[in-house]
């Protein structure tokens, strides 16, 4: 017998599907509103939950002003990172939407988005501009120029023609309340000609800038008799527009005059002054920072031309200053500087040693600091570039003898490169020197090396090390057991030390082996050792690790 064939059952007629599927959509419809109300009341509640949470009771004054001080103090204004904020509930969307001021921080660099600078614009309301505005294309300061009014801040850089295109146009607007312009003309600078010196318009200075306290130049001629009544001044390769020259010695101080109360003041290049001719005195009692690239010579004159207060923070990176004998002019100002009576003390000592450089600095607080860090921090700073080993010592023993004898730390951790006898001339000058501040490199092992077969400084009472990002496990590992042997040499010769540090943020230094060395330095020590800030208990550590 053959098998039966499964009998169909006879489908639905056409009409009656049609019914059957529109009655499902209908369902699923429902189902959808359903579900987009329960979600809108979901968020209801969420609001009114939000709503009497204790920080929905401060004022919207207040609360604007907490969202101010989180953007300002995570540096978060012009990228707008801040705005993460905005999604914790509606009321602060609400508020930051509101604070106009806060979208007024505009930089075309921190997006690609066409669109944003737009929306700023627009959320900023009628609050002042603060513009950074990279040009490379011509668009982007088209945008912006007819908001003048409102322009509080504004810096221009990227294509030197484009910014010269801009640059030209803004004496045909008004700026009533721009306090801060920066233009820097450096980048692609080489693509014009060498006889053409772009110029900011005379027009420009011409009364148009009234408000105008910080001014900061690039590559770049300007008018320099008409600027009067600044407060930071930055000049870095800029001509003088009516000669298209470089500025005169007698020129620089005739616009420094003009400017009585400068706070900061860079000048790069000085030109040197005129030979069998007198220049008068310009005091700036208000200078906080004074900043000078230049020849030596220039440097120094310019040094003794200028009355400023005790506390002003010097840099200088003086050319061609490549042994003792070029920079004795440059420290006779400098150590009468800060010799004087109302100075602060310094306290620490920042040595900055690198293949072709080496730059020495002195700082109020007691705090190592790296190299970029130091110069904001250093009262006093002075580049050089020794030709040999016994030109840095030279340079070095000047400057160390010219200081006061306040200083009591010194912060090596940057000088990779000093050899036995840097370290020899360096650490004896300064006769109230007690710490000690090292890095994981060659120079920290050069140092302990040398002292543990000589102690010829006990008077270094603490000792730091700090473990590099890019040092090997071996060098560390070196140091340490260099570190053991001086510690024992020390306690051996009657004078161990009071304090060692070991900072290891980045864990470079060996674990177990690391411990079992600082275990056995522990009875050499008089005082404690501290490991990344804390003190370094072996006995608490072994419960830790069993717990």
């Amino acid at each position: 017998m053959s098998p039966e064939r499964p009998v169909r059952e006879p489908s639905a007629p056409p009409s009656q599907r049609v019914a059957t599927d529109r009655a499902a959509g209908e369902s699923r419809n429902d189902i959808d509103k359903q579900i987009a109300w329960h979600y809108a009341q979901i968020a209801l509640l969420k609001a009114k939950r939000n709503a009497i949470a204790p920080i929905s009771s401060l004022p919207n004054e207040l609360m604007t002003r907490i969202l101010t001080i989180f953007a300002v103090e995570s540096s978060a204004l012009f990228n707008l990172k801040w705005t993460k904020i905005i999604h914790v509930c509606r009321h602060w969307h609400a508020l930051a939407l509101a604070a106009h001021s806060l979208w007024s921080y505009i930089d075309l660099s921190c997006s690609a988005d066409f669109n944003r600078p737009y929306e700023q614009l627009r959320r900023s309301g009628v609050a002042p501009l603060s513009l950074k505005l990279p040009l490379y294309d011509e668009w982007r300061a088209g945008i912006f120029l007819p908001h003048s009014e409102r322009i509080h801040k504004l810096e221009l850089r990227g294509d030197a023609k484009h910014v010269i295109e801009v640059m030209a146009k803004l004496p045909t607007h008004n700026f009533p309340i721009l306090t801060y312009l920066s233009l820097d003309l450096s980048y692609k600078r080489e693509d014009f000609p060498v006889d053409l010196v772009p110029t900011v318009p005379d027009a420009l200075f011409d009364g148009r800038l009234s408000s105008l306290r910080k001014l900061k130049l690039g590559s770049v001629a300007f008018p320099s008799r008409s600027l009067g009544g600044l407060t930071t001044l930055s000049l870095s390769q800029c001509d003088d527009s009516s000669t298209c020259l470089p500025q005169t010695f007698g020129d620089l101080l005739e616009m420094l005059k003009s400017s009585p109360r400068l706070c900061s003041l860079k000048l790069d290049p000085i030109a040197p002054p005129t030979a069998h001719q007198d220049f008068p005195i310009v005091d700036l009692p208000e200078l906080d920072r004074l900043c000078l690239y230049g020849d030596a010579p220039a440097c120094a004159a310019l040094l003794n031309h200028l009355h400023f207060p005790p506390r002003t923070k010097i840099q200088i990176f003086p050319y061609g200053v490549r042994s003792g004998m070029d920079v004795r002019n440059i420290l006779v100002p400098l150590r009468k500087h800060v010799r004087n009576p109302g100075a602060e003390k310094p306290l620490l000592i920042h040595i900055d040693r690198g293949p072709s450089h080496c730059t020495i600095a002195i700082c109020h607080g007691t705090a190592p600091h790296n190299s970029f860090d130091c110069r904001s921090a250093s009262a006093l700073s002075l580049n050089s570039h020794p030709s040999t080993k016994s030109a840095l010592r030279q340079i070095s023993t000047k400057f160390l003898k010219a200081i006061p004898e306040s200083v009591t730390h010194f912060d090596a951790c940057s000088a990779f490169d000093l050899r036995e006898p840097s370290w020899k001339t360096m650490i004896p000058l300064p006769p109230a020197l007690e710490t000690l501040f090292l890095q994981v490199h060659k120079g920290a092992t050069v140092f302990l090396e040398r002292e543990t077969g000589r102690l010829t400084f006990p008077h270094i009472r603490r000792l730091y090390i700090r473990g590099l990002r890019s040092a090997e496990e071996d060098i560390a590992t070196t140091v340490l057991a260099v570190l053991g042997t001086y510690v024992k040499a020390r306690f051996a010769n009657g004078a161990p030390l009071e304090m060692l540090e070991i900072g290891d943020p980045y864990y470079r230094f060996p674990g177990q082996v690391g411990e079992e060395r600082l275990d056995r330095m522990i009875p050499l020590m008089k005082g404690d050792i501290l490991r990344s800030g804390v003190v370094y208990d072996p006995v608490a550590l072994k419960q830790q690790q069993e717990k």
